[in-house]
């Protein structure tokens, strides 16, 4: 008796794993709700993440990419239009944005970021790598960029406190 409740047991965790598994490989999605969690994303058009909400690898969108204030993306975002990111809002790894990007209040990037139009940060925002914006750059109040900054206009606005590791 014993052996088969092991058994049963067994199988119904190897089931419920497995489920998870499938739930975290979510592709070609356009909306992620309020506090939920996924695997890489891969969306053929606009996407959108709602508060609180976490991506466990890659974000890759053939347009647009909004994310709501506090989500997380554990790998890097690939967007094909602009990207905006709510406050407090997490990207562990870089950024390439074919239009415009901008950053909310606290919010984080740990990569280097690559934008085809202009780059806003938030007020205390910081940006772990290098930014090349083929726009403007603006960074709010007590912004950072750890590497080098470059505008390919030649424009960058600093707010009150903010600093650039160096300016190309």
């Amino acid at each position: 008796m014993k052996r088969i409740l092991t058994v049963v047991v067994t199988l119904l965790l190897v089931t419920f794993v497995s489920i998870l598994m499938i739930a975290q490989k979510a592709t070609d999605v356009d909306v992620l709700e309020d506090g939920q969690t996924s695997g890489e994303i891969n969306s053929s058009g606009t996407f959108t993440a709602g508060a609180n909400s976490i991506i466990n690898g890659d974000l890759v969108a053939a347009k647009a990419v909004t994310l709501a204030s506090y989500c997380t993306v554990t790998g890097k975002v690939n967007s094909g239009g602009a990207f905006t990111s709510g406050d407090s809002s997490t990207v562990r790894g870089s950024v390439f944005v074919a239009a415009d990007l901008a950053i909310g209040a606290h919010g984080i990037i740990g990569g280097n970021v690559t934008v085809g139009g202009d780059f806003i940060s938030g007020a205390n925002s910081i940006i772990g790598g290098n930014v090349n914006v083929a726009g403007t750059v603006t960074l709010g109040a007590g912004s950072r960029i750890l590497g080098s900054v470059h505008s390919g206009k030649g424009v960058i606005s600093y707010g009150a406190g903010a600093t650039v590791g160096s300016v190309e």
